[in-house]
């Protein structure tokens, strides 16, 4: 259907104080954008239309031109161009960038990679940060594999470590405290490698329904496992000799079947979808910034790897809107219009 109301609503809900032009919503679409994207006044009422709200982020994506010397002219137009994007349905940026651009509050990034280290400082600190991070509208990603494994030897309490999967379960836990933004339930990604001791009890940790809900969890795959799978050998699992000096040295403690636990890895896709691969020396092979470090971690839904402490702005574009049918029916493909539209939306 197409929005009739083609205006922004003042506080009171019903002057208009703005006339834009309409959005094409369909009927679902407005039920997801008044429960958790437009803005609301204090007591829960929308003050804001779909177009109000394409708007309210097109001026704050345009306003930062003005640092660069641009005239208010030049500034419009391209508030416009944004605003007739977003409307036009061609493109749309990441759910944060529509909840908060324009009002002052929140991230207008997506996904981030926060790091976890092996220590109660470090594991109460990313606890926290990602905390932080979904109250104001973002997901994480996290590495477990510097996490020492279960029963490990613990110096300064002389006891024994919980093991990463316990660690994931209480981020678990502390995200389940936080809504993204206040509108939608966290989103995070927990990798572990797959020569971590404590692998197998990772790729079973999500078998039972509804268990650790809010986390996708991927297995770190290397190069050496998968070539331990095509021959149908063993192979090792490795950590520190010395899980409290991190510069002590990396010693194999077992082997495993390869395809025993490639099968176990499969069943567990085939079963819930849990856990998936990431395939981290081919990611790493093909890093531009392989020289800032080692990727070990991917935003929420896996398809940006990311260094810790990075994040990143998402945004879609429906190709589809950029099919062209001429006078004899025939349908073309508009390229132009498409390299527009993308250097538009990464501007």
């Amino acid at each position: 259907m197409t929005i009739t109301q083609d205006t922004q609503m003042s506080k009171n809900g019903t002057d208009p104080v703005e006339k834009f032009t309409p959005a094409v919503i369909t009927d679902n679409a407005r039920v997801v954008l008044d429960k958790r994207y437009l803005q609301k006044d204090v007591a829960g009422e929308i003050i804001e239309t779909p177009e109000g709200m394409f708007r309210r982020v097109a001026k704050a994506l345009a306003a930062p031109e003005f640092k660069y010397e641009k005239t208010p002219g030049e500034v419009a137009e391209l508030e416009e161009n944004f605003y007739q994007m977003m409307a036009s349905l061609e493109y749309l940026p990441n759910s944060p960038t529509l909840m908060n651009a324009g009002t002052g509050a929140g991230t207008l990034s997506a996904c981030f990679v926060l790091p976890l280290d092996d220590s109660m400082e470090g594991i109460m600190g990313a606890a926290h940060d990602a905390a932080m991070v979904q109250k104001f509208g973002g997901g994480t990603g996290f590495a477990l594999t510097a996490l020492r494994p279960k029963a490990a030897s613990i110096r300064t309490t002389h006891g024994k470590a919980c093991g990463p999967i316990a660690v994931l379960r209480h981020l678990s836990s502390v995200s389940t405290l936080v809504t993204q933004g206040g509108k939608r339930d966290g989103a995070n990604m927990a990798v572990l490698d797959i020569h971590h001791p404590d692998i197998l009890e990772f790729i079973e940790c999500k078998s039972v329904e509804g268990e650790i809900h809010n986390f996708n969890i991927s297995v770190g795959a290397s190069d050496e496992f998968m070539e331990a799978v095509k021959n149908g050998t063993t192979y090792p699992l490795r950590t520190l000799s010395d899980p409290s000096n991190l510069d002590s040295e990396v010693v194999e403690v077992d082997r495993l079947g390869a395809r025993e636990v490639f099968s176990k890895i499969v069943h567990g896709a085939w079963r819930n979808g849990e856990p998936g691969m990431i395939f981290l020396d081919e990611v790493n092979r093909n890093s531009p910034v392989l020289h800032l470090g080692r990727i070990t971690a991917t935003n929420p839904c896996g398809e940006q790897p990311l260094l810790p402490n990075e994040s990143c702005n998402l945004g879609s574009i429906d190709v589809a809107k950029f099919l062209d049918t001429d006078e004899a029916g025939l349908i073309d493909f508009n390229w132009d219009r498409l390299a527009e539209t993308v250097r538009l939306s990464t501007r």
